[in-house]
């Protein structure tokens, strides 16, 4: 069902994946890019039926990086949908403001407006209240914009009313406290976005218009299904829409719209209500990333179209390549791409360095000759290293220690919803295989065997390992390192549990070896020490739900807390200048870990003048996304003779 052909009013889509609105903040000037060009062509050649690009529909609207309607040059917006429509795939403009929903910083000297004067709980900066004036030149600008995305050929607009920007802020009770026309009270604040749509439908006439929502706002006293039902039936019986796209949450919800503790296809349910009184067509959104979730939504009748975004950044051409039944690069759900856009920088995906610079990829040549490529560890850097390297014509050949692929990647997948990890392990071992590259899996990278190799380029993936704080009195047998607890025996985690125990480190490590021992035990005694403030600073927002997983689980938490002597079962720990303890029968260190790099082969490639290379953990420790990126930019960087 997902790859037949439905319409949006007379428009035709070939199949039912429709790529949604991502801010990419590639805007450097008025004009698009070849840069913008290659990354939304990339997503209509792989198969969207249409993809969707993001216009502000006014300066004071835009965030950063991001293009608007008022000074945009048309000619290369009208280049954009001839290039999208030239592989068969329609192009949606979704007409944006970003209301208080950005921070005061990135968006200068520009004011910020919004309902009312009510600061975003995510930038905390209190935003103007829109005047009578305000409002209509936003509706004017709103409307003026769509009449120009039809001027230059594109297949339909999207109107923002979702996600906790601008129109959407008018539907909430906590946003909008005006005691005028458009206030909550009055209508329940649906007033104004519904002028605005019948503006833009005035506008444009017999043309698609799109309206995006967020089904409920999924924040405590805020707004809920049954009012977004009222608000698109209204839009429709007015005639002003053609099609909901339906997510779930604004972005300052306490579970991330997009993140891997959302389960598959879990806001399709929302969709479905609306489908069930609306007659236009709806687009269910987030955590569709899968033939299996995408049939499934689609046969129970919840939506018409799937709609993705970070499927389709993960892996440009998932749909094709699902088509085929050929390996694709499945979103992780690890949110970096959320976490970086609200933080102003441009879009990135952590898995696929490649997304945003699919202009520069294809410019890079390959070498002349067949020269020789050693890549040393088959983590994440290893791995992009191997793929990076073969496709710009190495003879490539990639040393791992271990049985299999994946480093501490396949460590990473073990905790609580986080198996979808070992799928990105499998796509690049396929993805390995079909490029040549000669994986030697259980072999030491000995300086015998790279001399034998003698290769014309070497890298070092050969990552990091755990640095344990020694500790007073605590016997080896009792203290373990997290990577050791997840790879343990089930019995012996079982036995583990049955005594108490304390995880020196409260980041991303510490967090997930926590839930990871819970979900093996009814009511475990796990206690997780952090000398920082705060539990999972490392983390960002995706803290927040693994928190409170915990919580529910009794795990404990000790913030600015270190460890300091053991003596029997009493963990005497520092909280300041105060010392006391905690009662311990095992302790796990999940704080920092050193880069390991086998210092004789890297003095020998020195003393010979060996070109080499040192990437990921073992350059510099972070996580996969960042390993991975360090390895994709060494082959940006090289010279290719």
């Amino acid at each position: 069902m997902v790859f037949t052909p439905y319409r949006i009013r007379k428009l035709e889509l070939k199949n039912r994946w429709i790529m949604l609105a991502m801010h990419t903040g590639f805007a450097e000037s008025n004009t698009l890019t070849e840069r913008d060009y290659a990354f939304y062509e990339e997503r209509a050649k792989g198969g969207a039926a249409a993809v969707t690009c993001l216009l502000a529909v006014n300066e004071a609207g835009a965030l950063k990086g991001m293009y608007d309607a008022e000074t945009v040059d048309r000619e290369s917006l009208k280049a954009l949908a001839e290039r999208v429509r030239a592989h068969d795939c329609k192009l949606i403009v979704q007409l944006f403001h970003c209301g208080r929903n950005e921070s005061e910083k990135n968006h200068g000297e520009k004011p910020l407006l919004a309902p009312s004067a009510v600061a975003s709980p995510i930038f905390r900066t209190e935003p103007k209240e829109m005047t009578t004036e305000d409002l209509t030149d936003t509706k004017e600008a709103f409307a003026k914009a769509a009449a120009l995305c039809k001027e230059i050929g594109a297949d339909m607009v999207e109107v923002s009313a979702s996600a906790g920007y601008l129109l959407s802020e008018f539907f909430s009770p906590l946003s909008n406290l005006r005691e005028d026309t458009y206030g909550y009270k009055n209508e329940n604040g649906i007033t104004y976005p519904l002028e605005v749509l019948a503006a833009v439908r005035e506008a444009v006439g017999e043309y698609p218009v799109l309206v995006k929502v967020s089904a409920a706002q999924m924040v405590e006293g805020g707004y809920e299904l049954a009012d977004t039902l009222r608000f698109c039936k209204k839009a429709e019986e007015a005639g002003s829409i053609d099609g909901v796209t339906v997510t779930g949450g604004w972005h300052e919800s306490p579970i991330e719209q997009i993140s891997y503790h959302v389960s598959k296809g879990a806001y399709a349910p929302f969709a479905g209500v609306l489908k069930k009184y609306l007659s236009v067509p709806v687009i269910a959104c987030n955590r569709i990333q899968d033939e299996e979730t995408a049939e499934r939504i689609l046969a129970e009748g919840l939506c018409d179209f799937c709609g993705t975004a970070r499927a389709f950044l993960a892996d440009p051409a998932f749909v094709n390549k699902m088509k085929k039944g050929k390996p694709y690069l499945p979103c992780l759900g690890c949110n970096k791409c959320i976490m970086d856009v609200l933080k102003g920088k441009e879009l990135s995906c952590a898995f696929n360095p490649e997304a945003g610079n699919e202009h520069f990829e294809h410019q890079r040549r390959k070498i002349a000759t067949r020269k020789e490529c050693v890549v040393i560890g088959g983590g994440p850097a290893g791995m992009e290293a191997a793929k990076k390297s073969a496709e710009r014509g190495f003879k490539t050949t990639l040393v791992c220690k271990e049985k299999e692929l994946g480093g501490q990647l396949r460590l990473a997948a073990l905790p609580p919803k986080k198996g979808d990890f070992l799928k990105y392990i499998d796509y690049m071992k396929y993805t390995l295989e079909e490029l040549g590259v000669n994986i030697l899996t259980e072999t030491e990278a000995t300086l015998e065997l790279v001399k034998e190799k003698n290769p014309y380029f070497t890298v070092l993936a050969t990552g990091s390992v755990p640095e344990k704080q020694p500790i007073e009195g605590l016997p080896e047998e009792q203290y373990y390192t997290a990577q050791e607890v997840l790879q343990m025996e089930e019995e012996k985690i079982v036995e583990l549990l049955k005594g108490e125990v304390v995880i020196l480190g409260g980041g991303a490590i510490g967090l997930e070896t926590a839930a990871f021992l819970a979900e093996r035990a009814e009511e475990p005694e796990i206690k997780i020490i952090e000398p920082k403030e705060k539990m999972g600073m490392d983390m960002g927002a995706m803290a927040r739900p693994l928190l409170n997983d915990l919580k529910k689980k009794n795990v404990s938490f000790l913030t600015t807390t270190t460890a300091a002597l053991m003596e029997g079962r009493k963990l005497f720990v520092k909280i300041g200048a105060m010392t006391m303890f905690v009662s311990a029968d095992t302790v796990i260190w999940a704080g920092g870990s050193a880069s390991h790099v086998d210092t004789e082969l890297t003095m020998w490639l020195m003393d010979e003048r060996m070109s080499y290379a040192i990437v990921g953990d073992a350059n510099e420790v972070g996580d996969g996304g960042n390993a991975i990126h360090d390895a994709y930019e060494l082959f940006t960087r090289m010279y290719l003779a």
